[in-house]
């Protein structure tokens, strides 16, 4: 991992490594160690595991003063997951900068695996910056993507169809850490900027579902 991957995942999580060592560790799986000398995620994974459920725990602890302990913990259980987690990997696009060992295919990952990497680099921020420093990731990418998201990309594929108008994306261009998409609807060109190509996808359809609905 060279210095121009370190520089673009911390870009995308938003968060500036001290100790970098920490950040590749998080980002190499067992069998890369196995061929390698390096350091693994698998002890860094189990700390950023206790460190998840314990800040998600306090969030839902802080929002409902009257909820039972059962339906706190349901909920604190949905939202660590192994799909969510995974997903927010994906749109991180963290599993292209993670070592894996010669004939490991990263790309068909199980939600678990995936979901490794992302408490991998909880562990790691929190061993780095503490505990206030691995509230914040969690605050700027973590919960606003373990809710439902509103599909804006089907609804302007809607909206453009009733309208009789083509709809075409543009390939994302990655600039600073974000990716730009542009979507033509028609004659008319939106943009959107995010920390994954699908979120800038999902950024620049909301923008065009918004003109479309006030015309």
């Amino acid at each position: 991992m060279n210095s121009s991957d370190i520089n673009s995942i911390q870009a995308r999580i938003n968060y500036k490594f001290e100790n970098t060592k920490l950040l590749v560790a998080a980002l190499t799986h067992s069998s890369y160690v196995n061929e390698h000398e390096a350091i693994g995620n698998e002890r860094i994974e189990f700390l950023g595991d206790c460190v998840l459920n314990f800040l998600v725990g306090e969030k839902l602890f802080s929002q409902d003063p009257t909820a039972s302990e059962g339906k706190l913990s349901a909920r604190r259980a949905a939202i660590v997951s192994r799909a969510p987690l995974a997903r927010i990997v994906d749109l991180l696009g963290l599993v292209e900068f993670l070592q894996v060992g010669a004939g490991v295919d990263k790309n068909n990952f199980s939600d678990k695996a995936r979901s490794d990497v992302f408490e991998a680099v909880v562990g790691a921020v929190y061993m780095d910056g503490g505990l206030e420093a691995a509230r914040r990731l969690l605050e700027d990418i973590f919960y606003c993507n373990v809710t439902p998201e509103h599909d804006y990309k089907s609804e302007l594929q809607e909206l453009s169809s009733a309208q009789g108008l083509k709809i075409e994306y543009s390939p994302a261009q990655e600039v600073g850490g974000k990716f730009k998409v542009h979507v033509c609807v028609g004659d008319s060109t939106f943009t959107g900027e995010a920390k994954s190509k699908h979120a800038a996808e999902v950024d620049a359809a909301k923008k065009a579902v918004k003109a479309l609905c006030r015309e």
